[in-house]
């Protein structure tokens, strides 16, 4: 995970006035401005990461040793710069940016303190926040620099999208909790009940339905946070939960996807990193019984598809399965064993291949996670079919016929209908009930 980019506040240019040196018998209030304290944002300084992306606007609290809020100032714009004339002394000073006033109820002069809430508006959404915070003291005669560093707070639900939604389906909504529901003036985050529903809207008269905007959201309060998916059919809700096990952090993009099926919903998610902190991949899978991870705890593997030790090699068996291919340390799995038919009528493929990977998988060491092979994993087959059938010879215990450059498999297509593709020519085509298709299950797993 690479580092987090600083987003720079300067405070600079700390000169002397000429007045007398204040005196610490003196009452604060009635001290001499004998400093002058300077602030610039990022783009106004001559180094600058060009990757790094200030939050306007940026609200300054500055506080005394007293703790008493003496300055509130707003940067509007890079192009602004920020003078405030103080005595000498020991001061913090707290930055919020992404806050303005039309959305937020922010503190005054008169009623700051550090712990202050930054108060989102009823039927506002939460901007890009940032924080900083840093203590300065300003010596008479000396100038003093101080640099303060902007940190993200919130995440982003970026991209929601549910598939192969049963047109009966009326309604379709996401929820994240827990949530922190306050900012704070310091930084720091209050309340632990909070939560988000994100509506999603249907793709004109297909069976996905999407977000049409991102969102940012204050981190989970805990882990597990909750992801729930919901149906409504006229008004009658059915819901899908998933203890996600995988921390919902501040300065993450959160992009979840998820499939429909009978046995309910598989929710994939990929936390995707820019300037944002990192990637992490999340994957769910839902079904009416309740929730359950993409990977069931056994052996050396960990909850959410990690596998402890090193990736195997392409080609090869690893833990009775076939290794398809190795990208980085994330290895592609295919059972050895298949399935050469499969009976079903129109209304029960779905079902059918849930129950025959069921069976393909049991007793195997690795475990969770398997599935009907995607469109690009079915390209790689075709593409690399002699290959694998060489590989396949070379496999103890295994009958030669186990595989064949001519078979035809069931697959998922982008669009998630399933489908058949024949290794013979290349061309997928629509499945028909009573002809004999190979069933293979696929799984990727991160070492």
């Amino acid at each position: 995970m690479k580092a987090l980019t600083p987003v720079l506040l300067l405070l600079a240019a700390m000169t002397l006035f000429s007045c007398e040196k204040f005196s610490d018998d003196e009452n604060l209030g009635d001290a001499e401005a004998n400093s002058t304290l300077v602030i610039r944002t990022r783009a106004a300084m001559a180094q600058v990461d060009e990757d790094a992306k200030v939050s306007y606007p940026v609200n300054v609290y500055v506080f005394n040793s007293s703790d008493a809020c003496v300055a509130v100032e707003t940067i509007a714009s890079d192009a602004d710069e920020m003078k405030l004339a103080l005595p000498e002394g020991s001061y913090h000073v707290y930055a919020i940016a992404g806050a303005d006033a039309e959305n937020y109820e922010l503190p005054t002069k008169d009623n700051a303190t550090k712990v202050s809430v930054i108060a989102l508006k009823a039927d506002r959404q939460h901007g890009d926040l940032m924080t900083a915070d840093n203590a300065v003291t300003l010596a008479y005669g000396e100038e003093n620099t101080l640099t303060l560093s902007l940190e993200r707070k919130v995440m982003m639900l970026e991209n929601v999208t549910i598939n192969n939604v049963p047109g009966s389906v009326t309604a379709v909504s996401v929820t994240v909790s827990p949530l922190y529901e306050n900012l704070l003036l310091d930084g720091t985050c209050s309340g632990n009940e909070g939560s988000y529903t994100l509506n999603l809207t249907r793709e004109g008269e297909t069976s996905t339905w999407k977000n049409d905007a991102g969102v940012y959201l204050l981190a989970a309060a805990s882990t597990p946070a909750t992801v729930k998916v919901t149906f409504s059919v006229n008004d009658k809700p059915t819901s899908y939960s998933y203890s996600c096990t995988e921390k919902l952090a501040a300065n993450y993009k959160v992009n979840i996807s998820g499939t429909y099926s009978s046995d309910g919903v598989e929710m994939k998610g990929q936390i995707i990193g820019e300037t944002w902190e990192g990637t992490t991949n999340v994957i769910f899978d839902f079904d009416g019984s309740g929730s359950t991870e993409g990977v069931e705890p056994g052996g050396d593997e960990e909850p959410g598809g990690e596998v402890t030790g090193d990736a195997p090699v392409a080609g090869t068996i690893y833990k009775g399965c076939y290794v398809l291919r190795v990208e980085g340390n994330v290895a592609t799995l295919m059972t050895l064993k298949k399935i050469d038919y499969l009976s079903f009528d129109d209304t029960s493929l779905e079902t059918v291949i849930s129950e025959n990977i069921a069976s393909l998988v049991e007793g195997l060491e690795v475990v969770g996670g398997w599935r009907l092979p995607n469109r690009e994993e079915i390209d790689y087959v075709y593409t690399h079919k002699t290959e694998i059938n060489d590989n396949f010879h070379l496999i103890k215990d295994v009958p030669l016929d186990n595989f064949a450059a001519t078979e035809t498999f069931f697959y998922r297509e982008n669009d998630n209908t399933i489908k058949v593709f024949p290794l013979t020519n290349g061309e997928p085509y629509e499945p028909t009930s009573g002809k004999a298709t190979n069933l293979r299950a696929f799984t990727t797993k991160t070492f």
